[in-house]
């Protein structure tokens, strides 16, 4: 990944420089075009890099205990309008118990925005829909569903859905679940998925409740 981030990196400034260049040539707007994907593309694999780094490097969780419902409200408040933006309504439906659980708020939180993030985007596909963060108790755990009414996960595809490398969309890295995955199960929890094709998918992550 080194290896790999200095040449991007120089490839991406020199790129930008010569669109620079360009913008005083007359009859050069395909030129200029061709500079604006290419740099599109090196963002593109900077982005994959950071995520194989994240894999590689994910540090052990510094678990205490954090209430849940307080977490997942932030995050539904700081995506929302960016959701809003693509036509996808995003509701909560907080248990009323006092959910704590023995977590790294950050962590779980990261992973949450990625379950968001895939649901906006299966939901997108649709043009439009609804994504529903919900809490609640399931046992000895704290659960939280991240459900959507998008376009769903064909059934041969759930089996390997949370393996490295692989990927339900068109260029995608196939790293974010597989990511979120091993983060839920350094806190000790579970990371499940249902979905049915063409109506929608429920991600469940649970994490064990805080024990005085």
């Amino acid at each position: 990944t080194h290896e790999v981030r200095n040449p991007l990196s120089s490839i991406g400034l020199n790129t930008e420089l010569l669109e620079d260049e360009l913008t005083e040539v007359p009859n050069a707007d395909e030129a200029r075009g061709l500079c604006r994907s290419i740099h599109r593309e090196v963002d593109r694999l900077t982005a994959i890099t950071e995520d194989y780094l994240a894999f590689a490097r994910l540090p052990k969780p510094k678990l205490a205990p954090e209430p849940i419902n307080p977490i997942v409200t932030a995050l539904a408040d700081f995506v929302r309008e960016d959701l809003a933006g693509k036509k996808v309504e995003l509701a909560t439906e907080l248990a009323a118990e006092h959910l704590i659980g023995d977590i790294d708020a950050a962590q779980i939180r990261q992973c949450l925005i990625n379950l968001v993030r895939n649901a906006s985007e299966a939901v997108g596909a649709k043009g439009g829909g609804h994504v529903r963060l919900r809490t609640r108790r399931d046992g000895d755990r704290a659960a939280i569903d991240v459900e959507d009414d998008g376009i769903g996960i064909a059934p041969d595809m759930l089996p390997r859905l949370f393996d490295p490398f692989v990927s339900t969309k068109e260029g995608g890295n196939g790293l974010g679940l597989a990511l979120t995955q091993e983060i839920v199960r350094e806190h000790g929890g579970t990371l499940d998925v249902t979905s049915s094709l063409g109506k929608g998918t429920t991600f469940t992550l649970r994490v064990p409740f805080h024990t005085t």
